[in-house]
């Protein structure tokens, strides 16, 4: 499950809604070419007559894999012994356990606080029910309302009601204090009320995204009655109450986390939750760097390491075996779009702020002996900000596409509307003569010359780039590039920083160059595309538009992706947005990996292995949370 990086960026990840009908089975929720409420029609007099459609599940697909009476899911064993521990690791440290606010928070959210609707790992495009367990849309898409179950309570035994979930809603859309995202995506709610202790009804407005209701379903859940004498938005290190399978049991600031389940958990055999989160205790230590987590594992601290590095993935092989449990390594190809590591220019101040500039730059960033030499070539470039799925700009634009650009010809490179973005390619060498060639030709046309070994502008100054990153997992990489971007005459450097002050002068201050660090992606995008490049979030604080993108054209395909009524429509807007930021050279593009690389101590079961075989879908990452002590 996700690690110190992915967890920056859970709340980039959309969710999506589910719902369970008491009576009778209605066809899937589904935005693709049919109609989505092409379900049982149900007249309800409390709003005028108006027909709702009462929905089981929800789903991008034809059908959600699940049919409405499923068990369990498949990479779940319901009879699972419920006993031992597991002992994960993150880099870093943390000072935080309240969640959802600017301030990062360590806790992990997906254990602690439940959902109105989750998703399984081998159907992510489909949602099922959690803390809803039905839900109605209105024939005209006026309104939804999420039934919720009666069972749902929070760890101190109060009943989730209707109130926690306005509670929620309300406060991450309105706190200062909360993270920006939710603003942005439930923006086209219009009002929120509790019709009763099980029943809250969200209306919304005309015209809005049609994956509306999966937003509003991916949130988690808070106590509103937690907070009647606590202050949301305040970094505590207070053990929060939540309603998920485990509570914080023990803290030891900045070094453990110990998570203790909840063996009275309401939704412990709901088939959404039967057969997982087997342990009895969830131990969450942290560690300084990447290589003190790795020597940790090979010590038998933790159970379980996820490797990106080639090098010491090689060394596994030679690590004797720990008393009765022997070493454990897989490899498992990714599905769906990924995120990707990559290089963020800071548009706001020069001389970033000239495209000229930023291509020269990426000219001189040798993937292809970088990929070679200390990759081990895991890594596949990255050419778009949705690598390995259909949402990704590939080939020439298709008439669809160009359709939308048109109107912006003349803002927008010419080649945008002719050709496919390709970045620069070397013969792996490490000499990179062609690329170094065209890196001086624009250096030239934005004013800059070699001058005594030094590359400088017409007033003498030379150019000057510090990049900075949280992470020394790639510290080789990024020094291999700093010492092209020297050869080229550019006076560069790497800063490698804490997690804390990383986020505050890339976030919040914008006081960096470039950046190094993982962006996050998502199968499903819609209006959150604001919040990662649109022109209102460049100089939010605590933002994620980390370029700081200011371009109407990006403004206005993320205005045509939140206006799209299916997945015909989302995917030529999806694909335009990427090719104006890719030609514009927003970003430099790194490489993501399409292949997971793991280990672990053999002292588990595991179903989702026997459900790999049978299905012929990998999973990826490991599904841990269904695994169980031998």
């Amino acid at each position: 499950m996700p690690d110190l990086v992915c967890r920056v960026f859970f709340y980039l990840l959309l969710l999506f809604l589910a719902a369970a009908a008491s009576l009778g089975a209605t066809p899937a929720y589904s935005v693709d070419l049919v109609d989505p409420l092409a379900g049982k029609e149900t007249p309800d007099p409390g709003f005028e007559g108006m027909r709702t459609h009462t929905l089981r599940a929800l789903t991008m697909l034809d059908t959600p894999r699940y049919p409405d009476d499923f068990n369990h899911f498949i990479y779940a064993e319901p009879g699972a012994p419920k006993q031992g521990a597991l002992r994960t690791a993150e880099v870093g440290t943390f000072h935080n356990l309240t969640p959802f606010i600017l301030q990062q928070s360590s806790v992990q959210v997906w254990l602690v606080y439940e959902q109105l609707f989750t998703s399984p790992r081998d159907d992510p495009l489909s949602s099922y029910p959690l803390i809803a367990q039905s839900a109605e849309i209105a024939q005209d898409k006026s309104f939804v309302i999420f039934h919720l179950n009666p069972l749902a309570r929070w760890h101190d035994g109060i009943l989730i009601s209707s109130e926690d979930v306005v509670f929620t809603f309300k406060t991450l859309c309105n706190h200062d204090k909360a993270i920006p995202y939710f603003r942005s995506a439930f923006r086209d709610v219009k009002s929120v009320e509790a019709i009763d202790q099980h029943q809250v009804k969200f209306h919304l407005f005309p015209d809005s995204e049609i994956n509306l209701p999966f937003l509003i379903a991916s949130m988690h859940i808070l106590p509103a009655h937690y907070y009647e004498t606590r202050e949301f938005g305040k970094s505590s290190m207070e053990l929060p109450v939540g309603s998920g399978p485990y509570r914080v049991s023990q803290v030891l600031p900045g070094r453990r986390i110990v998570y203790e389940r909840v063996r009275d958990y309401w939704a412990r055999d709901l088939p959404t939750r039967r057969g997982l989160y087997n342990f009895d205790r969830w131990v969450v230590d942290y560690y300084r760097d990447t290589n003190a987590k790795a020597q940790a594992f090979m010590a038998g601290l933790s159970d379980i390491v996820y490797e990106f590095n080639p090098m010491r993935w090689l060394a596994y092989d030679a690590f004797p075996d720990k008393a009765e449990h022997r070493l454990i390594k897989v490899q498992s190809r990714l599905q769906g779009a990924l995120g990707s590591m990559n290089f963020a220019f800071n548009l706001r101040c020069p001389p970033f702020d000239n495209r000229l500039i930023r291509d020269a730059i990426t000219q001189l960033f040798d993937f292809e002996w970088i990929n070679r030499v200390l990759m081990g070539g895991w890594a596949e470039r990255n050419h778009s900000r949705f690598p390995n799925s259909e949402l990704a700009a590939q080939s020439h634009p298709s008439a669809a596409e160009i359709e939308l650009l048109l109107p912006w010809k003349g803002s927008i490179r010419d080649e945008t509307l002719q050709r496919e973005f390709a970045l620069p390619v070397s013969d792996g060498t490490g000499y990179q003569r062609q690329q170094r060639r065209k890196a001086f030709e624009l250096f030239a046309q934005a004013g800059y010359a070699l001058h005594q070994g030094s590359l400088v502008n017409g007033t003498g100054k030379p150019l000057s780039v510090e990049i900075i990153t949280a992470s020394s997992d790639f510290r080789n990489v990024v020094l291999a590039f700093v010492t092209s971007l020297r050869r080229a005459g550019i006076d560069a450097r790497l800063r490698i920083i804490d997690v804390p002050q990383f986020e505050r002068r890339s976030r919040v201050d914008f006081d960096f160059d470039m950046t190094f660090q993982f962006f996050g992606t998502t199968d499903l995008p819609g209006p959150e595309q604001e919040f990662y490049w649109g022109s209102r979030f460049a100089y939010e604080r605590y933002t994620v538009n980390i370029p700081g993108i200011q371009d109407p054209v990006v403004d206005d395909l993320i205005g045509r992706i939140r206006r799209a009524t299916s997945r015909k429509e989302l995917i030529p807007a999806i694909r335009a947005l990427d090719r104006v930021i890719a030609w514009n050279e927003y970003l430099l593009s790194g490489w993501y990996m399409a292949t997971s690389h793991y280990a672990y101590w053999d002292r588990f079961g595991r179903a989702d292995v026997r459900s790999e075989q049978e299905a012929d879908r990998p999973l990826g990452s490991p599904a841990i949370e269904a695994w169980w002590a031998k």
